[in-house]
């Protein structure tokens, strides 16, 4: 969506954006008024400006909260299986 380009927050201020780090990625939701819940997959180590553009951005769906709700289960099986292997 176009709120999380460069040219958007200079013209859009004041929208409220929020940003989220999960490892080397950024995850920014705007909340608009008018164009609803939208968010973008910034990559996070870029070092300069123009790499910080989104790579991927979207509307949140209906779904999106049980989709990354069962994305943090498995990751969280996953670091829990590698803590028990390192540990024996």
């Amino acid at each position: 969506m176009s709120g999380h380009s460069l040219k958007s927050k200079r013209r859009h201020p004041d929208l409220n954006r929020e940003q989220f780090e999960v490892a080397h990625v950024t995850f920014e939701i705007i909340d608009h008024p008018q164009d609803g819940v939208t968010f973008a997959l910034i990559a996070g180590d870029a070092l300069t400006a123009k790499d910080r553009r989104p790579l991927f951005s979207g509307y949140v769906t209906e779904q999106m909260h049980e989709q990354l709700r069962a994305l943090a289960f498995r990751l969280r099986q996953l670091q829990d299986k590698v803590k028990s292997e390192a540990a024996k």
